[in-house]
């Protein structure tokens, strides 16, 4: 196969699944996954998960048709951000979905309009970042940027509105924060807090969407059950959970782990400093925020060469800063050779992006060892026909 190009591993997909679902039969069986499209939108994956009795969790109209094109309907679509339009919101309403408030504007429609909830209705709650560990979040300082906040008055202020437009306090809790440890005890500090809010405003939630960010099919790290039967522990003392339904979120968790990138050396040459071996991938297609200098990989040396003290790999792209990462005392590149980049791929395979190369092929290695491509190479009569 040409490269470069992703291989899907389903295998690895169908244990990163069971875990969570295992998980939560043991812990907290009155549970959904919605798997976050964000993470990676192909429409293979989210074919497969609709197929696995996963929801899908989106956050724009955009990520929402995607999922109904996919076979979801309505019923089997979490839908959460601060940018949904009046009409996609009453849309989303009234067609059942699990709809998370997170905007002014979506209280207001609710005022106005007082539509029917066909499905839930829920708050994300602005969490304060000091019930954080230091290292557990970025924005110490600022706080989060999602969700009504509790200190100031605001989360007050919703529950009391949409009490007086539906006449109960049964509205879901939606508590996603993005943490860097992604800890077990960052997931117990969100779960006390809710618990506080809980019993502060006599609320008895229809659901407690935790939201994502777990690991996911990663040695040594925070398993399903670790997180589940913390977050389990934590509510135990405020809801019942036959009452109340769990809802997570889980991306990079269930895709981060089942992606190889397949990439070819191009070139090598000695400039002034370095030796510079240039290859058909970029930090583009596996770095979405370009700040890696680490990956997990393997390489294919054809040559045999020497072992040599220091090669900067690099991208396609012709911006200087395309270094994907440098190694040392390996045996020397060349032309041909290959470097395959393991569990890589979550939002790079959509977020990337066309930028000088446009969108790789991708294939699905499948539990019966067939190969078989589920994205094209895209053309340029494609990017043509698309933008003119």
């Amino acid at each position: 196969m040409e490269t470069p190009y992703f291989i899907l591993d389903e295998k690895s997909l169908i244990e990163n699944i069971m875990r969570f679902k295992e998980a939560l039969e043991k812990n907290w069986s009155n549970s959904k996954i919605a798997y976050s499209i964000k993470t990676n939108s192909l429409p293979w994956l989210l074919k497969y998960m609709c197929s696995n009795d996963i929801f899908a969790e989106a956050v724009s109209q955009e990520e929402y048709d995607l999922a109904v094109l996919c076979g979801y309907n309505a019923s089997r679509i979490v839908f959460n951000g601060p940018i949904k339009t009046e009409k996609q919101f009453e849309m989303a309403v009234l067609n059942g979905s699990i709809v998370n408030i997170d905007s002014q504007g979506e209280i207001d429609f609710l005022k106005k309009k007082k539509p029917v909830i066909k499905g839930y209705l829920g708050i994300r709650v602005n969490i304060d970042p000091k019930i954080f560990h230091d290292e557990d979040v970025e924005y110490s300082e600022d706080g989060f940027r999602f969700g009504f906040a509790d200190k100031d008055g605001h989360l007050e202020n919703v529950i009391n509105d949409l009490e007086k437009i539906y006449g109960h306090r049964n509205f879901g809790l939606h508590l996603h924060c993005n943490t860097v440890t992604r800890s077990v005890d960052a997931y117990q500090a969100i779960s006390k807090y809710a618990t506080e809010l809980i019993v502060k405003y006599n609320l008895k939630p229809k659901y407690i969407d935790i939201g994502g960010g777990f690991f996911g099919g990663v040695p040594g790290k925070p398993a399903a059950d670790d997180y589940i039967s913390a977050i389990r522990q934590i509510f135990d003392s405020v809801i019942d959970v036959n009452d109340t339904m769990l809802i997570i979120e889980p991306g990079s968790a269930l895709s981060g782990s089942i992606f190889d990138f397949y990439t070819s050396v191009l070139d090598v040459k000695d400039t002034l400093k370095s030796r510079i071996v240039t290859t058909d991938g970029s930090r583009i297609n596996i770095d979405p925020l370009w700040i890696k200098s680490r990956y997990q990989y393997d390489i294919i040396n054809l040559s045999k060469n020497k072992i040599i003290e220091d090669q900067i790999i690099c991208g396609y792209t012709c911006m200087d800063h395309d270094r994907i990462m440098r190694i040392k005392n390996q045996q020397e590149l060349m032309p041909g050779d290959r470097i395959v980049y393991h569990k890589v791929g979550n939002y790079t395979i959509t977020f990337g992006g066309m930028f000088i190369r446009y969108y790789p092929e991708i294939y699905v290695k499948k539990t019966s060892g067939e190969i078989e491509m589920i994205r094209h190479r895209t053309s340029v009569e494609e990017y043509y026909n698309i933008h003119n």
